[in-house]
């Protein structure tokens, strides 16, 4: 084969498998396309039309041919008695005649009638060969049989002479049964088929093309974009029906999408502007609690985009030395809660500490699962240093009301420690001389006095040390009725010098709590000082001051002290604890200001009230700790 043979051989097998390849397409097209026709509304309804016609059809069918089945039953059935009433009496006298002939011919005229198969005639005689005559074919399976006695009267009496035998069957019925049955399903079968098919163009015509044209304007629809409003291709008609309500409805859906759209659009473009002017910044995490997106303003003086993949405790700079901190952050974390201003220290990029403000809550996918986290972000280092310096603020006006109280009892701390110094200089002399005299044990008993006297001075001066140091806040386990017998021990003077009774009720169950004592002492002092203070000016009535002590409902201490003074006004009660409010001459008004600020850091709560039958109390509450101390 030269090469001219073989190129056209390729080009044929190619141009073949070409035309192959184009008929295996086009059968593909055809597949899909029944496909898509078969899952439609059209063919179901078609489908469901044909079954539910061809169901009624057959039910009908058998209807009609079970009472034609019955009426040819009985038609049978009549022909029976006609042939008793007919032939019974012309067959017995044939019979007693033995004319054969003539039963022959009554047999055939039997036979003739439909459904009859069988006749026979025979002699009841005791003659050995008795008269037998029939026509047609026994059935093995007669559908009826029946046996008529052959009379005949002489003389006034009847004798049988024979009987009469017929057999018939159903075969005829069956057949004309048949063929009606399968003229009807063919006439009805193609009614049923046309009228189905004709439901299937109606439905076609004037619903499911508008539906289809309806989901292929949907499907194109874009809301960025949107197209002219939707008309069908078809007549309209004169009222409007089921598919142009729908297409209303659509429209009326269209609009009010379109303005939703333009209003979304609006709010987030305004959500933008506030997102990016914001000194806040967003943030996202996933399952694992690793950030997967931080938005584009975060600023902060570190490098955001580092913290994609990373966890806050990755980056945090006080993870280390704040693990309680950070091991309830991660316990809400794993509770998949939400949290709200979370603080930590992150390290900036030129090496300084920053403070961040974190808040979050879970979110959930579509399936309910748990993806992650989102919230926002807030640079609060300024804040912190201003809260910082206002602690320092506060602290050192706590302190210069400390002083200025210590320097209230000025006096009074003249008169406790110059009491026990003169006491210790004349038991000094009373020494001496019991020296002089021999007298060493009377000797001994002053050296006694002026340790005692000596160690009271050096407590007096311990406790004003105490109180005047700016010492940084200190946490112990104290016993309130220690403190509060401490302080009364430091203002006895200024008590006998206003000239006041004071009264103790100290509960002896009171709970140890959890506190600074130097803070509580200035507290105590204060309201003591301002108990005094109000009775200075009390004529000849009562001047009492009641100190009492008691546990309180919620596990803590309560704190009352209470004066027989002129008491509060009421109009000014809710001044009363507002810095630089004050009501003495000479005072600063931060004495109860700072005093609740103490009390409230303890956790408690501090107010006033008036007293019974005159006067003013202020009491507190302290809590009690989370644990015993040693």
């Amino acid at each position: 084969m030269d090469s001219t043979t073989q190129r056209t051989a390729a080009g044929k097998d190619d141009h073949e498998l070409e035309a192959g390849l184009l008929v295996l397409s086009q059968i593909r097209a055809i597949w899909r396309s029944f496909h898509r026709w078969r899952r439609g509304i059209g063919p179901r309804l078609f489908v469901r039309v044909l079954l539910f016609s061809s169901a009624i059809t057959l039910i009908l069918t058998l209807f009609q041919l079970y009472f034609d089945y019955r009426y040819d039953v009985r038609a049978i059935e009549s022909r029976m008695s006609e042939i008793e009433g007919s032939y019974l009496q012309s067959l017995g006298g044939s019979l007693w005649n033995l004319d054969r002939r003539q039963i022959e011919l009554q047999i055939e005229g039997i036979l003739r009638l439909p459904a009859i198969r069988f006749v026979e005639v025979r002699e009841t005689t005791d003659r050995a060969n008795p008269l037998v005559v029939s026509g047609g074919h026994r059935q093995a399976h007669a559908a009826v049989r029946r046996a008529f006695s052959l009379v005949h009267t002489s003389r006034g009496e009847q004798e049988q002479l024979g009987v009469l035998s017929i057999e018939a069957t159903f075969d005829e019925v069956h057949r004309a049964l048949l063929h009606k049955a399968i003229v009807i399903l063919i006439s009805q079968g193609a009614t049923i088929f046309l009228v189905s098919f004709f439901i299937l163009y109606i439905t076609h015509r004037l619903v499911t093309r508008h539906l289809t044209a309806l989901a292929g304007f949907l499907g194109q629809y874009d809301l960025r974009q949107p197209p002219p409003p939707l008309r069908l291709q078809r007549r309209a008609p004169k009222e409007k029906d089921e598919l142009d309500q729908v297409i209303a409805a659509f429209e009326r859906m269209r609009q009010n999408l379109e303005r939703a759209y333009g209003d979304l659009q609006e709010s987030e473009q305004r959500f933008r502007d506030y997102a990016e002017t914001a000194s806040d910044w967003f943030w996202a995490t996933g399952p694992d609690h690793a950030f997967t997106y931080v938005s584009e303003q975060a600023g902060f003086g570190i490098d955001w985009g580092m913290l994609i993949g990373k966890r806050r405790w990755d980056v945090a700079a006080d993870f280390a030395s704040e693990p309680e901190h950070w091991r309830e952050h991660m316990a809400t974390l794993e509770r998949r809660e939400p949290f709200r201003d979370f603080v930590y220290q992150v390290r900036r990029v030129d090496g300084t500490l920053g403070f961040v403000s974190i808040s979050g809550k879970p979110v959930l996918d579509a399936a309910g699962q748990f993806a992650g986290y989102r919230g926002v972000a807030r640079d609060i280092t300024e804040r912190q240093r201003t809260e910082e310096a206002l602690r320092q603020a506060q602290a050192e006006l706590a302190h210069v009301a400390r002083l200025t109280t210590l320097g209230e009892l000025t006096a009074s701390i003249a008169h406790e420690i110059n009491q026990p110094l003169g006491a210790m200089v004349n038991s000094a002399n009373a020494c001496v001389r019991w020296l002089a005299a021999q007298n060493l044990e009377r000797a001994r008993q002053s050296a006694v006095r002026i340790v005692a006297d000596g160690q009271r001075a050096a407590a007096t001066i311990t406790r004003i040390r105490a109180l005047a140091q700016n010492a940084p806040a200190h946490q112990d386990w104290l016993d309130l009725n220690a403190t509060i017998q401490d302080v009364l021990a430091l203002a006895r003077s200024e008590v006998h010098r206003h000239g006041v009774v004071v009264e103790t009720h100290l509960a002896a169950a009171v709970p140890r709590i959890r506190g600074d004592r130097i803070q509580l002492q200035q507290v105590l002092l204060n309201l003591l000082m301002n108990a005094l203070e109000a009775l200075s000016g009390v004529g000849d009535g009562p001047r009492v001051v009641v100190v009492r002590s008691a546990p309180d409902a919620a596990s803590g201490v309560l704190v009352a002290v209470g004066d027989s003074g002129p008491g509060l006004d009421p109009q000014r009660l809710d001044r009363l604890f507002e810095a630089f409010y004050t009501t003495k001459p000479h005072g600063l008004g931060l004495g109860l200001a700072i005093s609740r600020r103490i009390i409230e850091a303890h956790g408690g709560r501090l107010w006033a009230t008036a007293n019974v039958p005159h006067g003013a109390v202020v009491q507190f509450t302290v809590p009690r700790g989370s644990e015993e101390g040693a």
